[in-house]
């Protein structure tokens, strides 16, 4: 697993060009939620503008995705040259039109089924800790305002009764256990959605079936991305004292995500993209179709 983790380093620096797509999305993401903010005032409008960033987001993670299987497959090549290696590094981005034309349809469906996952584990979670939340005892109103306000937010805190802060601390703990346990469920959704070419709810279970076929090294490779996404949200914390610090983790940040993508689909590669692997999955497909 130390080998998958440092070539993957080495596979991000080379495909950094998936950078790219990214931040000019997440770009154009803020500019339009910004703009709607502004001119939506109706119910039409607003399922407008929800459509839209649906759409968005469809195309970006089609093409995205389909561009960090390249990636993975670019990162194993050989090159005598290095100007033929640089070449081929820039014509990665030739395979983002590719994928969206490939899987659009596909992420509109994924799209769908992950907020309305999120919004399953949100209600699971609400209801689990709804004994914590009425022992802090606070309302919406109270929220927005501590929200908004880092001396509203401290005022919160100073507060709180020791028991208080107990529930809020278990509060906080369910909310990470529900959440983590989502998100490792569907680590391996999207590399079985482009390698396997399957309908997003068959790779879904599918997906989830691998995770459990190598759970050790599937387990193992989730907590060291959350404990490098722990560092890194830790570290950010002091980045909003200065601009120019903040400038510098906002780029680490954005690594980061490629790092770990380009990681969780070479992980997916290397442990089920194997000859015999696509045989095996290739037999029990055809048999599931007869």
């Amino acid at each position: 697993m130390f080998k998958l983790f440092r070539d993957s380093f080495r596979a991000t620096n080379e495909g950094i060009i998936l950078a790219t797509p990214l931040v000019l999305f997440m770009w154009l993401i803020s500019l339009y939620i910004m703009y709607s903010k502004e001119v939506v005032d109706t119910i039409p409008e607003f399922i407008l503008s929800a459509v839209t960033i649906l759409f968005m987001t469809s195309a970006f993670c089609s093409g995205w995705f389909y561009m960090a299987k390249k990636c993975v497959e670019f990162s194993k090549k050989n090159f005598i040259l290095d100007k033929d290696k640089a070449s081929e590094s820039l014509n990665l981005i030739q395979a983002f039109p590719v994928g969206i034309g490939k899987y659009f349809l596909t992420y509109i469906i994924v799209s769908v089924m992950f907020i309305l996952g999120v919004l399953l584990v949100s209600v699971i979670t609400y209801h689990i800790s709804l004994p914590f939340i009425r022992e802090i005892n606070f309302s919406m109103s109270q929220m927005n305002t501590v929200i908004n306000s880092s001396q509203e937010l401290i005022n919160f805190f100073n507060s709180l009764s020791p028991e208080q802060l107990g529930a809020l601390l278990k509060l906080n703990f369910c909310f990470a256990c529900t959440t983590s346990l989502f998100l490792f469920f569907i680590m391996l959704w999207m590399p079985e959605i482009i390698y396997r070419d399957k309908n997003p709810i068959i790779a879904l279970f599918t997906s989830i079936y691998k995770l459990f076929v190598k759970f050790g090294k599937s387990l193992l490779l989730f907590i060291y991305i959350n404990f490098l996404n722990i560092s890194i949200s830790f570290l950010s914390t002091f980045a909003f004292l200065h601009p120019i610090a903040y400038m510098i983790m906002t780029i680490i940040y954005f690594y980061f995500i490629v790092y770990v993508i380009v990681l969780i689909f070479s992980y997916y590669d290397e442990e089920f993209n194997k000859p015999e692997e696509i045989e095996t999955q290739s037999d029990s497909d055809s048999w599931s179709n007869r």
